[in-house]
């Protein structure tokens, strides 16, 4: 319901409404002429009546932000998911300090992003910025903002100096016969198995150190994945997602290298937790220099793996179940970059076929 009163030579417009929990609220807005502000209260009575609460968004982002994230994510994703969401809280809340909700605008919000971006990598930023979309969307859907003022968000952060992350089809295959080479000494070291198990199945980390030896069936040579190390929790808890829990093919040779260990090592699991990946990534760095390869991060083996058998026409829809993603779609978007290499391939022969 409007009303119009004259204050001097303004006119004030005021809308009363009774929001979703019964509570009778108010705004309103004032004008130079009666004429503006009977069309602006007729259009947020339009609005008001379509389930929009105008005064919903007279909240500051940090703290609709810690209500989205217990309504909407604390029952619905894994802990450490969760945990990752909360600790964005305090990001947001240096970034955009008293700025109320339905006060953002998408350029002051860019601004932000591109000042966080300067000290921070693009791979940081990008989880942040993904996150800021979602809660704008569904503050956009629940009536909290009007505009959508997330869509066009772009990415910023420093660029690593090192953009390649995966094996050469050459340098695979010289660091795999390394580690087979190395296998006598798993007892001492874990993570010549631990890589060893990467590079030939393009398990997450994660997946590879929750790993027990009842997880490796011998006679079907074969892994099965149903659990995940949280690095953040520091305990094994449910994978990244359904697309995770999968059993993956594996070579006799690598299934005899994980028997014979659990021969001599007496315990469930393989791998002694805590792993930090501080040390793993020093590790495989000492051992990519010596061997004059690529140096690229643990996660760097999950994406050779893609690669090497991108590189050797194994079928995409294959590898996208084998390293557990949720659809092709996604394997397609990851692997955009060692695709095109391949595309560059694919023309060459085509040129090729035309011209004989």
């Amino acid at each position: 319901m409007a009303s119009f009163e004259k204050r001097g030579k303004k006119w004030r417009a005021v809308v009363s409404y009774t929001d979703a929990r019964g509570i009778r609220q108010k705004t309103s807005k004032t004008f130079d002429l009666k004429k503006t502000a009977t069309a602006w209260a007729v259009e947020t009575e339009t609005k008001v009546n379509g389930g929009l609460d105008i005064n919903a968004g007279n909240i500051t982002f940090t703290d609709y932000y810690k209500k989205w994230v217990e309504t909407y994510k604390k029952s619905t994703v894994r802990e450490a998911t969760f945990t990752k969401y909360t600790t964005y809280i305090n990001t947001f809340d240096d970034l955009f300090k008293d700025a109320q909700l339905n006060k953002l605008t998408i350029n002051f919000i860019q601004s932000k992003i591109n000042s966080f971006g300067q000290t921070h990598s693009r791979a940081y930023t990008k989880g942040m910025v993904a996150t800021i979309k979602r809660s704008l969307k569904d503050a956009q859907i629940d009536g909290l903002i009007e505009r959508d003022i997330f869509s066009r968000l772009i990415l910023t952060g420093k660029q690593s100096k090192n953009n390649i992350n995966y094996l050469s089809a050459d340098e695979f295959k010289t660091l795999q016969h390394w580690l087979y080479a190395k296998k006598d000494e798993i007892a001492n070291n874990q993570l010549i198995l631990a890589y060893l198990i990467a590079i030939e199945t393009g398990m997450r980390f994660g997946e590879i150190v929750a790993l027990t030896f009842s997880d490796v069936d011998y006679e079907h040579n074969t892994i099965n994945i149903d659990k995940s190390y949280s690095q953040l929790l520091k305990t094994v808890t449910d994978p990244k997602n359904t697309s995770s829990i999968r059993a993956i093919t594996i070579t006799s040779k690598l299934s005899t290298v994980i028997n014979d260990y659990e021969k001599i090592a007496n315990k469930p699991n393989i791998f002694d937790l805590p792993i930090y990946g501080g040390s793993v990534g020093k590790d495989l760095s000492r051992i990519t220099e010596a061997l004059n390869i690529q140096n690229i991060k643990f996660h760097g083996l999950r994406h050779s793996h893609v690669s090497f058998l991108l590189h050797n026409d194994v079928d995409i829809a294959y590898i996208s179940k084998r390293v557990g993603h949720s659809n092709v779609t996604t394997t397609l978007s990851v692997y955009a970059h060692i695709l095109k290499e391949k595309e560059k391939t694919q023309d060459d022969i085509v040129k090729a076929l035309m011209e004989k």
